[in-house]
């Protein structure tokens, strides 16, 4: 695999809770929301769920075969068989897409990715589709400053989740859901096999997130 990070002998679930990480696996019946000092409200849903959105919400969601990926918005009740993110305070049309595990944009590391669901405007939240190649890593250990929900489409993998001398491996398979709180310092790995991951980005970063005296102040010199 790409990254080596030694792991401190430390229980997993407390390093998980520690850095903000939850793994649910296929099965599983969840609701989980954002806690109250995220700046962006989200619930996802894993497992079978009827969902009632209100006036304001919207609703990232997969067909029970995984083939389709759905976009609404309220007010509006659906059922969901397997994976959903509402999103409050984003009304986007209503939008579906067939799922092909085939991407066109270059990312780093060897990855691809493209846009299921594109922002309206920069920052909106997005559906996006990841996929790495066997022997590699995501990119470098990284951080976001809002949550990412991702669902493992195809293929098998790792996540890392922690800081050097501190960090939890969980494999990742189909059907897998990983809630990355933000600032959970993470990146995803792979062995022999591809990974294919549907990441919900409740906002997706722009450049203007870097631009704050404290950037501007600081310079490397390591």
């Amino acid at each position: 695999m790409a990254t080596d990070m030694t792991s401190k002998s430390e229980p997993t679930n407390e390093t998980l809770a520690l850095y903000g990480a939850d793994y649910y696996n296929p099965g599983t019946s969840k609701v989980i929301e954002s806690p109250e000092e995220d700046l962006y409200f989200y619930r996802a849903f894993i497992g079978k769920h009827s969902i009632r959105l209100e006036k304001g919400d919207c609703l990232f969601h997969l067909s029970g075969d995984a083939l389709i990926a759905g976009l609404d918005r309220g007010p509006l009740e659906i059922q969901s068989d397997r994976f959903a993110v509402l999103v409050r305070g984003y009304m986007p049309d209503r939008k579906t897409c067939e799922i092909r595990a085939s991407t066109n944009l270059p990312y780093v590391n060897g990855c691809s990715t493209k846009q299921i669901f594109p922002p309206e405007r920069p920052g909106d939240p997005t559906l996006q589709m990841l996929t790495i190649p066997p022997h590699s890593s995501e990119q470098a250990h990284h951080t976001h400053s809002t949550a990412r929900i991702v669902y493992v489409l195809e293929g098998r993998g790792v996540s890392v989740v922690g800081m050097e001398g501190l960090t939890a491996r969980e494999e990742l398979y189909p059907g897998k859901v990983v809630i990355l709180r933000k600032f959970s310092p993470h990146h995803f790995e792979t062995g022999d096999a591809w990974l294919t991951v549907l990441p919900v980005h409740v906002f997706s970063s722009i450049p203007q997130e870097f631009s704050h005296p404290m950037f501007h102040g600081t310079h490397i010199i390591g």
